[in-house]
């Protein structure tokens, strides 16, 4: 059921609405749907709106066609819009902007980020979003900038939109670049040392966790290249708003998602270096293990040796005599001083 309202953009907070139409800074209508919608902004010729979809199968799926059928969007168009590959894509078709990207939440307890896909239809007038039920909430962010939609129009909130996924990928990165510190400082504490089991579990799910992240960051690049040539679309009298300042805007936007991505690949170089850095450790350790066993094998090979040779069944001098033990118990002290200290000269003890 729609809901008219009148109210100017202090609006007092309350539930997220739907959808929602404004015009000259004013809250004309909310929660309105489908050909209600539509309706809404042909009686209304310098109203704008935008619309929040959930991405479902029936109910997102559905009205999406509708827009689809109203924007005049081929099936390829939709298909994008309704794919659960999760690639990022910019298309131009007609009036309208389409903007296929993902947005992604980080959870410290399980050391993950999660990939949500979103997608953005923006003309001169309309902002609609598909979005995951379980993500951010793109009607309220809208809702919390009445005020700049009202100045801005559909061009801002499209670039609100765009900004709050960057942001998404800025605050995972600071995430895993406080995980990855921490890891580097258990590999050289003391000096040195390898990383435990669960220190080497938690550095492999830090590994996936940035792999999934670098699957969205890498394909934005593309979209906000596009994003920043695409010019602003015309209205209905011909003109381009802000088109000057719009491409700033955007501009910045790019340089924010260039800096975070070129921060995500840092980051890749990091772990890779933790990991490397850890087998190497492990790899002069066991090498140092090995070097003092064989160090040991070789001192208690020598008494071996001596009291072997000694206990043979064959008459040699001094045998059966307490000088012949005197002898060998000298040789056999002498010679392994003698190659422990030759040892611990060379460091193998």
């Amino acid at each position: 059921m729609s809901s008219v309202v009148s109210t100017g953009p202090g609006l007092t907070p309350g539930p997220v609405p739907l959808s929602r139409v404004w015009s000259r800074g004013r809250v004309i209508a909310e929660d309105l749907t489908g050909e209600d919608l539509s309706d809404v902004l042909q009686h209304n010729e310098d109203a704008s709106a935008w619309w929040v979809l959930p991405r479902d199968r029936d109910y997102g799926a559905a009205e999406l066609r509708g827009v689809a059928a109203h924007l005049d969007l081929d099936d390829l168009a939709l298909r994008d819009l309704l794919a659960e590959d999760r690639r990022a894509k910019f298309e131009a078709v007609g009036g309208a902007r389409l903007v296929v990207t993902n947005y992604v939440t980080h959870h410290p307890d399980r050391l993950e980020v999660a990939v949500h896909p979103i997608s953005i239809i923006a003309t001169d007038r309309a902002l609609i979003c598909l979005v995951d039920a379980d993500g951010f909430n793109p009607g309220r962010l809208l809702q919390s900038r009445a005020h700049d939609l009202a100045e801005g129009g559909v061009e801002l909130g499209l670039r609100l939109l765009v900004l709050e996924v960057i942001k998404t990928y800025e605050d995972a990165a600071r995430w895993l670049e406080g995980a990855s510190d921490q890891l580097s400082e258990v590999l050289f504490a003391d000096g040195g040392s390898t990383l435990g089991r669960d220190d080497q579990l938690d550095a492999f799910k830090l590994r996936r966790a940035l792999t999934h992240l670098r699957r969205s960051t890498e394909p934005m690049r593309g979209v906000m290249t596009d994003l920043l040539d695409e010019p602003v679309p015309t209205t209905k009298g011909g003109k381009r708003p802000h088109a000057t300042n719009a491409a700033r805007h955007w501009r910045v936007l790019a340089e924010r998602h260039t800096r975070v991505a070129n921060a995500v690949d840092a980051l890749r170089e990091v772990l890779s270096s933790v990991f490397d850095t850890s087998l190497a450790l492990a790899d002069v350790r066991m090498n140092t293990i090995m070097k003092k066993l064989t160090a040991w094998a070789a001192i208690i090979a020598v008494p071996t040796l001596i009291t072997g040779f000694a206990g043979m069944n064959v008459a040699f001098p001094l045998d059966g005599t307490p000088a012949g033990f005197w002898v060998a118990l000298v040789v056999l002290v002498v010679s392994s001083l003698v190659l422990y200290v030759a040892f611990r000269r060379r460091d193998w003890l």
